[in-house]
């Protein structure tokens, strides 16, 4: 299990790669003046990430969601019931949660905090119908939507590619230097930022529509294969 730390003004972002079946990326939001801490997408070990919060001195408050598969959300609701946290979600994601607890929604260009640490709402559905990634200072933490040098797959219930395709331009507007973390560690490397992506991310290059779901359903059908490393137009091109 890998942990990567990164220090902030108001916060400390930590994560957790590779948990459980799925090997999921777990991050945490350490609010520096508060002591609180909202967890994304836990699942899998909720003693785990409790213990672990609790070790460092801090309260767990919030449980934010990017989306609605049961990997990112099946320890949701023992973390709930032994820690009484708030559930933060898309409000087009709610009718496909496969939780218990109840939780409170939002919608795009919304701000959240966690203690005095500001989150911006992004939309981004395709990967699911409502799927939503969250901008902090410096980071933005994008569920599946985006990998590195990859995106998340449309095959599940209420994904879509043509939303996709609409939310991965929504991500082209991000800084440079703001770095992606993922759901997953699918890609070539872990680190990576946001200006990287767009160099070399092929999501982020096709900027015709009907490129890019000729392209997304061609991964899905087995005759492209999925790129974990940096391409370039003309490789596109060729592929397509």
């Amino acid at each position: 299990m890998n942990t990567q730390t990164f220090k902030e003004k108001t916060y400390t972002l930590e994560i957790l790669y590779h948990i459980g079946t799925s090997e999921n990326s777990i991050h945490f939001i350490f609010d520096h003046n508060t002591k609180t801490c909202a967890i994304v997408d836990p699942a899998w070990d909720a003693p785990l990430f409790i213990d672990k919060i609790r070790n460092k001195g801090y309260t767990l408050t919030d449980i934010w969601l990017t989306h609605w598969h049961f990997d990112h959300t099946n320890a949701v609701d023992e973390i709930v019931q032994a820690t009484g946290a708030k559930i933060t979600v898309g409000v087009n994601e709610v009718s496909y949660l496969q939780i218990n607890s109840s939780p409170e929604t939002v919608e795009n260009n919304d701000t959240i905090f966690i203690g005095n640490t500001v989150a911006k709402i992004i939309n981004t559905p395709g990967h699911s119908a409502g799927g939503i990634c969250y901008l902090l200072d410096g980071h933005i933490i994008v569920g599946d939507t985006l990998f590195v040098y990859g995106a998340g797959h449309c095959s599940l219930l209420g994904g879509n590619i043509n939303e996709l395709f609409h939310s991965i331009q929504k991500l082209k507007y991000i800084d440079d230097d703001v770095m992606p973390h993922s759901g997953h560690d699918y890609g070539s490397k872990i680190n990576t930022t946001m200006g990287e992506q767009k160099q070399g991310n092929a999501f982020l290059l096709l900027d015709n529509k009907a490129d890019f779901v000729n392209y997304v359903n061609g991964m899905q059908q087995g005759k492209i294969p999925y790129p974990a490393h940096a391409m370039t137009k003309k490789e596109i091109k060729v592929i397509l």
